[in-house]
């Protein structure tokens, strides 16, 4: 184990301590638009250091690097160490700030939340945990009242509001959390194949998907919006198409009366088909470097260019949702995960306070 600096940009360091640690051989960090908090895995083997103190603890802060990038600042959550005759394993795992969001109940006095954005809310409950939440969406509307229940983790509530304002919400590298909808940045290159793929796997499945899709509302109360036409003893309040409608497959689905009321059925009928046509196609890359052309390392919410004619993908820009950047025996690669954008639509959500509201 080394703590002087390099300029190599595809060594990781584990600043822990005031001390920049390398050298490692094993390696695994993830990020994912629907994965929080970041973590990581990495370990190393080598000759046991015989009298060494111990230079990592559970529970310590630390900040790691892929040259001079930060991709996770967090905290150290396990340390295991192993040995065998002449060999001395060492093996650190950690996550992202934010997995005190995930992990801890929710701090708010009197439990109920009222008049604040999704922003302040979030803000309010990362404070207590030293984590700054930003947003690069303008004009957020104030949440109805809500109630939090005892136990329920940050998270969870801010999953809750983050829906009702059609936001994603994951952490960046600063380890802070950060409130957006789908990314428009378009990465320097993309995965070729013939240039820099080392193995692809595509999936693309037609059984989750529908060719219509119908919203029912079945109100017995005078909440619901007048449709276009009454069956199954309801009423139909939207519709949509899939984009590559092929044989009839029709799904329908009973709206919510939150939804009926506030006139978000189309919202969520749209949603759904969108979802289900995004998810439908999925790509696996294994790429054979941490960055792209430019030299920046792959970055999640960006759109990347994919030109694999073998799977009848090109000239296409497909959202990044994971990438993992590994280091073991079989060299230094990225694992990236890419699906459409509108496999990371979000899903529209109402508080069950509104419709008490409108019932006042």
């Amino acid at each position: 184990m080394t703590t002087e600096k390099t300029e190599k940009v595809d060594e990781l360091y584990l600043e822990v301590r005031a001390r920049a640690l390398h050298g490692w051989d094993r390696i695994r960090i993830t990020r994912g638009i629907e994965r929080m908090p970041s973590d990581f895995d990495i370990s190393i083997m080598e000759y046991y250091p015989g009298g060494e103190q111990q230079w990592v603890s559970p529970g310590d802060p630390c900040i790691v690097k892929l040259g001079e990038d930060i991709v996770i600042t967090g905290y150290v959550d396990r340390c295991c160490s192993s040995i065998r005759p002449n060999q001395h394993q060492i093996r650190v795992t950690g996550r992202g700030k934010c997995q005190d969001l995930v992990d801890c109940s929710a701090e708010w006095e009197s439990n109920v939340m009222t008049g604040l954005d999704a922003l302040g809310m979030s803000q309010r409950l990362a404070a207590p945990y030293d984590i700054h939440v930003t947003t690069d969406v303008t004009g957020l509307q104030a949440a109805p009242q809500l109630t939090i229940n005892w136990g329920e983790s940050p998270q969870e509530i801010i999953d809750r509001v983050c829906r009702w304002s059609a936001l994603l919400a994951y952490d960046l590298p600063d380890g802070n959390l950060y409130l957006t909808r789908l990314g428009t940045q378009k990465a320097a290159s993309g995965v070729m194949q013939g240039e820099n793929i080392q193995a692809a796997d595509y999936q693309s499945s037609i059984d989750q998907r529908f060719s219509d899709y119908a919203g029912l509302s079945m109100s017995v109360t005078p909440l619901y919006e007048v449709g276009s036409s009454v069956e199954y003893g309801g009423t139909f309040l939207a519709s949509a198409q899939d984009p590559e409608k092929r044989r009839h497959r029709k799904k329908i689905d009973i709206i919510e009366s939150t939804m009926i009321a506030n006139g978000v059925a189309q919202q969520y009928i749209d949603w759904e088909m969108n979802r289900r046509y995004g998810r439908s196609k999925a790509l696996q890359v294994v790429v054979d470097s941490w960055r792209d052309k430019s030299g920046k390392l792959w970055e999640i919410n960006t759109q990347i260019p994919i030109s694999i004619p073998v799977f009848n993908i090109t000239d296409m820009y497909w959202l990044l949702s994971e990438v993992t950047f590994t280091r073991d025996q079989r060299g230094t690669t990225a694992e990236l995960v890419l699906m459409p954008p509108e496999a990371f639509t979000v899903e529209p959500y109402q508080f069950y306070q509104q419709v008490r509201e409108l019932n006042d």
